[in-house]
């Protein structure tokens, strides 16, 4: 049996384009879809981090302008970086900083008089999550300026009524009250009338906001679909052997079809344990390099390794179902490949299915990608334990008992 698994796994290490798809090819894939997805980055984490916005000031000593710029910051959170509009523009093009926000020289001026004034947002980052709360943080900023300006306003033109009437009684100008109301605005931002708290159940044993990040999402979700994928190797390694004829010389041997045939899973169990180590590495420390936050690894690493082996013995038990339903190689590298590919699309390896719908939840559930996406998301990204995964091993457990179940009954010998 170990001199069967010792020969498949030297002919396996003579494979290129294997190992090229087993351990670079996820890499590439994690790296272009957070890239391409606006994924790239999360935040630390310690609820710290904050948002950067290049600010070109063409209405440098206008109050409305001045009053906007330190809005952002106190009010959105937002760092504010001034830089003339060439420089900003020849950064924005070497995508030195993302996005630029252009204050109109007659800004001040036009919100004074009551004239639409424009502000421009440009951007030019593929963060596009980053890219949309900045627009909607300088959107909330105007808005609540500017419905403070037309309270103030709409108070000064009362006061001018006022005073037209000729029994106007100057203790009752609606002028006395814009210093309140002014006072009041200021007032609300330190203490606003209603705030939101946000906590989570003590069950859930988090002592600390958890941050997601795109590689958090990424890396569990494309490791998960190719080591699925991985289950090719084994199918092809048989159907190698009963097309060359070694298949029938292994029968005749001294060993059992049982012991024969674990042998057979062993190499491709062996190589998604190394590709999972191998995966979640470059998430720690690759990544970073170009970048990329860094892949976390929760807080429990014996139900991390657990799960790693459930799901290597999961993708290893499908590949002997493959075997033994697939009749040809096309079968094998085509119709296998495209229902893996189903699958993994089904089980949330390229989108989290809590992202979703609750049908397509639903349906994901049938797969056994999404209880291996499942258990790395809530280790990795929710913090928890063995309790709260172990149902994913388990579930992968038993599909790993139907699939070599399934795969032997129907197992060509011959």
């Amino acid at each position: 049996m170990l001199s069967v698994a010792r020969k498949d796994l030297l002919i396996l290490l003579r494979d290129r384009n294997a190992l090229v798809g087993a351990f670079l090819l996820p890499i590439v894939f994690i790296m272009v879809y957070l890239g391409v997805s606006g994924l790239s980055g999360g935040g630390t984490g310690d609820g710290t981090s904050r948002l950067q916005l290049a600010v070109v000031n063409n209405d440098p000593g206008g109050p409305v302008a001045t009053a906007l710029l330190d809005n952002l910051g106190r009010r959105a959170s937002i760092d504010v970086t001034l830089y003339s509009e060439t420089d900003a523009l020849a950064k924005l093009e070497t995508r030195e900083i993302g996005r630029m926000l252009v204050i109109p020289a007659s800004f001040s001026a036009d919100v004074a008089a009551g004239t639409p004034a424009t502000l421009r947002l440009v951007n030019n980052s593929l963060d596009r999550g980053t890219s949309e709360a900045v627009a909607m943080a300088v959107a909330g900023v105007t808005r609540t300026m500017s419905l403070e300006g037309q309270i103030v306003a709409s108070l000064e033109r009362l006061a001018r009524m006022q005073q037209s009437n000729p029994s106007f009684d100057p203790a009752t100008s609606a002028d006395l009250a814009i210093p309140i109301a002014q006072r009041q605005f200021e007032a609300s931002r330190d203490r606003p009338l209603v705030t939101v708290v946000e906590s989570q159940p003590a069950s859930l044993g988090q002592q600390e906001q958890v941050t997601i990040s795109g590689v958090q999402i990424g890396v569990p979700g494309f490791a998960v679909l190719f080591i699925f994928l991985t289950a090719q190797i084994t199918a092809r390694s048989i159907y190698e052997e009963k097309k060359t004829g070694t298949f029938r010389r292994l029968l005749a041997a001294p060993l059992g079809k049982w012991s024969m045939l674990i042998g057979k899973l062993i190499p491709n169990f062996v190589v998604v344990v190394v590709q999972v180590v191998f995966l979640f590495a470059a998430g720690m420390f690759l990544l970073p390099l170009v970048g990329l936050d860094a892949l976390r690894l929760g807080n429990d690493l014996p139900a991390l390794a657990l799960l790693v082996l459930a799901v290597a013995l999961c993708c290893t038990s499908l590949g002997i179902l493959i075997a033994a339903i697939a009749r040809t190689e096309a079968q094998i590298g085509g119709l296998a490949g495209l229902t893996l590919w189903v699958m993994a699309f089904l089980g949330g390896c390229f989108i989290p299915l809590f992202l979703v719908n609750e049908s397509m939840a639903t349906i994901g559930q049938i797969t056994p990608h999404y209880w291996a996406v499942t258990g790395f998301y809530d280790l990795l990204t929710r913090g928890q334990g063995l309790p709260e995964v172990l149902d994913s091993i388990l579930v992968l457990l038993g599909f790993s008992a139907v699939f070599f179940a399934v795969g032997a009954w129907r197992f060509e010998w011959e």
